[in-house]
Parts: C-alpha cells; structure tokens; sequence
C-alpha cells in the first residue's frame, strides 16, 4: 500500500507534538529524570517532519538541511534523556557534535543529491547506533523498557540502510520527500515506530527507574545504608533453604553494640546515630561479597556466612571486632570507642529450620556473653540427635 509522503510527514509530526508536550509536562514535576530532555527530542523531532511536509513547496535548506539537522538534535536530546533517567553524567559536547556535523554537511553539500543524503543517513546512523549502545550498557536486567529503545533503534536503522542502498543503487531520484511510492512509504512510515518506540521506551525507563529506587528503599534501612530487618530476614531464609538443598554449612552471628543506651544518654541519639552508621560500614566492609549483613533491630545487626562452618566464622567475627577496637567511631570533636557482643550459629540447616528458630539459637549464645560480662562471642550449642 503507497501513502501520500507529506501526509505521513504530518502525521508523524503531529504524534511527536503531543508526546512532547506530554513529556515536558510530566517531567515538570521531577526535573532529573530526563522527561523534560525526552520531550525536547520529541519537539525537535516533531519540528524536523515539520520541515519535511514543505519539502517541494519552500528553500531546500529548510526542508531538507534544517529538517536532517533538527532530526539530529531529536536524536542527541533522546541520548541525553537515556542517560540523565539512569543517573549518568552527560556528555553534552560529545552528544550534540552530531547535529553540528549533519548542520555542516548539509550546508555544504545542499546542492547536490546522492552525497547530501548520504551524509545525512551516515549521521542518523551512528546516533542510532550509539543510543542502542547506551541502552544496551545501561539495561537494567528486571527490566524491559532498554528493549523498546533497542527495538527503535534497530527498526530506525532499517529504514536508514534502506535508503543507504537506494542511493547505492541509483534510486534516489525516487526518494525526495514530496515523492509518493512504496519504497518512500516503508522508509518514511518508519518515523513513526522511531517515535513511539523511542517515547514510550524512555517513559517505561524512567519508572523503572523510579519502581527500582523505591524497591531499594522498602529493603534498606535509611539510617546505615544496608539491608534493613524485612530484607535481611529474606536473605535468611533464601540461604538456609539453599544451604539445606545444597547440604553447606551456614553460620548466622546476630551482633549487638555493648551499652549502646549508654552512648546515647552521655552524647545524644546523634552520636548514636554516628555509631550505628560507622558500625555497619566497618561489617559492609570487611565482609565477603558473597556475605550479607542487615540491621536487625535497634543496635543489633545480623550476619549471614554461607558456605562457613564454626571455626571460620569465629573467625571473620573476632576479625570484625578487631576492626571496631580499632577505628572508633567519630561524631563532631567525640572518639566514640565501642565494642559489640556476638551469637552465632552455625550448622547445616534440618527440614525444620526456619530464619526464626536459627536467629533464635543465635539470640541463645548472645543472652550468653552478655551475661558473661559482653565484649565476647559465643556459639550455639548443637542440638542432640
């Protein structure tokens, strides 16, 4: 099926007008998240098929120079946006040379046919390019919005090469944007997938951008920066069930900072704060990366070692206090020097093994120390066959 050329020109510009305006609004609200960058390449985009609609009908310079170079700036404001809504500096100089380079070429080369049209598409093609590159680097794996930019990317590829090879070919006297026929209407219709796929691919990116921060949120604790007690429970109870299929040892310590309401009737909950924060950075720290670690309660944290048995989790624990004896922590003018008691389990887990009745064996051995007089570790003892 042929489509009159200009119609779809206007269409296209007219789809691209109401994105824009959409975006801008919406990123009206959160100035960081690249909506507002989006919409501006939406704009830029609508403007360029603008221009391609009077192709015939007004100086080519604005039909065909101007409107390359706006669809150049659509595309550099579409980079841009990808990378401000994953929190990345932005290369402006870098993104926007492009535009500059199509402005240049097509003044030069106006006058001419073939090689106007293929400095124009080389152009399109490496921005092409390099937004599916970015896309693809800042992919996030639970989510699917880098696909619809990938996919806009590759389909706006297509429609360039099939240009590319009319030209090659000696067809471009059949590709002017006021001519109608098949090969103009496949090229030309592609516009609008471009569009769509890439206005839509950065809106879903976007929230999913905003889903992962507020999933992180829900899972961290906003005082210390790890896991907070629902995430590290989960944790718990993702190890013991693997360590019980695989048949590993698991150590659980449940650590908690001596005379830590002390510390805070003498300084303030501040300072408490101050403690709390250098103690986990010292475990988030020291730790493997296969160990997690989450604050369990109020001054309490929980540890979890897979793959450890006994003696090397008395190990890395009396590594651990060795750490906080020796780097304090540090609130305003105050050293605030602090030790931490510890209860551990460790074991294979049994069928009826669960987070409660395992943290609650490390509880056990913490109750121990602290009636011994804290500053120490104890372990749970094993349970009778």
């Amino acid at each position: 099926m042929i489509f009159n050329t200009p119609t779809i020109f206007a269409s296209v510009a007219l789809v691209a007008l109401i994105m824009a305006v959409c975006l801008i609004l919406v990123g009206q609200e959160h100035k960081r998240d690249g909506m507002r960058t989006g919409g501006a390449g939406l704009f830029a985009h609508a403007l360029a098929y603008c221009c391609f609609t009077l192709y015939g009908q007004a100086p080519l310079w604005l039909t065909y120079g101007v409107g390359n170079t706006l669809l150049a700036l659509a595309l550099a404001f579409y980079a841009a946006s990808l990378l401000r809504i994953h929190g990345q500096p932005v290369p402006w100089s870098r993104i926007f040379v492009l535009p500059v380079l199509m402005a240049v070429a097509l003044a030069a080369l106006i006058d001419t046919r073939e090689p106007r049209m293929f400095a124009a598409c080389l152009v399109l093609i490496l921005q092409c390019l390099l937004i599916m590159a970015w896309a693809w680097r800042y992919a996030r794996h639970a989510g699917r919005a880098h696909l619809l930019l990938l996919l806009g990317g590759g389909i706006t590829l297509i429609g360039l090469l099939l240009r590319v090879a009319a030209i090659a070919s000696g067809a471009a006297a059949e590709l002017p944007y006021d001519v109608s026929n098949l090969r103009q209407t496949v090229s030309v219709s592609i516009g609008t997938v471009t569009v769509m796929m890439f206005s839509l691919g950065l809106v879903l990116m976007a929230k999913e951008k905003t889903e992962t921060a507020l999933r992180e949120m829900a899972l961290r604790d906003a005082l210390t920066g790890i896991a907070n007690r629902r995430a590290i429970i989960e944790a718990c109870e993702r190890e013991i069930e693997r360590a019980r299929r695989v048949g590993t040892q698991l150590s659980i310590a449940l650590l908690d900072i001596d005379h830590f309401k002390r510390i805070n009737d003498s300084h303030g909950h501040l300072a408490g704060d101050a403690v709390l924060r250098q103690a986990a950075g010292l475990l988030r720290q020291r730790l493997r990366q296969s160990d997690e670690v989450g604050r369990y309660g109020g001054e309490e944290f929980l540890v979890l070692l897979p793959d450890t048995g006994r003696d090397g989790a008395l190990t890395v624990i009396d590594g651990l206090r060795g750490a906080v004896a020796a780097q304090p922590a540090v609130f305003g003018d105050l050293v605030l020097p602090y030790r931490f008691s510890a209860g551990l389990w460790c074991g294979v887990p049994a069928p009826g093994d669960s987070s409660d009745s395992l943290i609650a064996h490390a509880d056990a051995a913490l109750y121990e120390v602290k009636a011994a007089g804290r500053d120490g570790v104890s372990v749970a003892q094993p349970r009778l066959a």
